[in-house]
């Protein structure tokens, strides 16, 4: 990923139809303040779907080497940057429809550049955008979610770490979704910890204690050592 292109996390699935192999959600939201204290204006993305629509892809982790499929849709709606993409039969892409089943992947987050913003008391509004892709994210810093303490955050990092390590169990995955697992639960961990670390309201110690936090090689090859037993 060209390091010159903004990543914005903030999109969510709406439905996934396993047969058809189509894949509905949003890929970014309009008019909140995210983490980056800029808010995206609806119409910012009007030009780049008109212009390049073609140009603009459906990727695996911002991967160009991984594309997923064609945009059958792209659309700004009143909630938002909507998408409809059909993904291609490739191993990388049955992979991401078992991982959106079992709900590993929910989210999604968009690679632009911003051709157009001002500043209004210290926000940034995106006016207009040149959209490079639209990519399905295992962990989205998801803007539109609200901070609800601390114990709903560990309870968000538990529930989606239960979900990647069911997932490898199950062991219906390439090598190279494994390896994106693994780098994912350690992306989880490390959040736990720092979320440990920075708060006052520390009652899930075994979560956040450095001693016990699980190394996700070690797990990953539990599970493929139990698959061929």
């Amino acid at each position: 990923m060209n390091p010159f292109i903004e990543i914005k996390s903030t999109g969510t699935t709406k439905d996934v139809d396993v047969k058809s192999r189509v894949v509905s959600g949003y890929l970014s939201g309009f008019g909140n303040v995210d983490k980056g204290n800029d808010i995206i204006e609806k119409g910012a993305f009007t030009k780049s779907i008109n212009e390049r629509f073609s140009k603009i892809f459906f990727l695996l982790q911002h991967d160009m080497q991984k594309p997923l499929g064609k945009f059958q849709v792209l659309e700004e709606k009143d909630g938002g940057l909507y998408f409809e993409a059909k993904v291609s039969n490739t191993t990388y892409g049955n992979d991401l429809l078992q991982l959106y089943e079992d709900g590993v992947i929910n989210e999604h987050s968009i690679g632009f550049n911003t051709i157009k913003s001002e500043k209004k008391s210290g926000v940034r509004i995106i006016k207009e955008v040149k959209l490079f892709e639209g990519s399905a994210v295992t962990i989205g810093a998801n803007e539109n979610t609200p901070f609800l303490g601390f114990k709903s955050a560990i309870a968000e990092i538990s529930d989606k770490q239960s979900k990647i390590l069911m997932a490898l169990k199950n062991g219906n995955l390439t090598d190279e979704t494994f390896i994106m697992l693994e780098y994912s639960l350690k992306q989880l961990q490390a959040e736990a910890y720092e979320l440990g670390k920075n708060t006052h309201e520390q009652k899930e110690p075994t979560i956040v204690t450095p001693s016990n936090v699980l190394e996700p090689s070690d797990i990953i090859n539990e599970f493929r050592k139990s698959l061929k037993n």
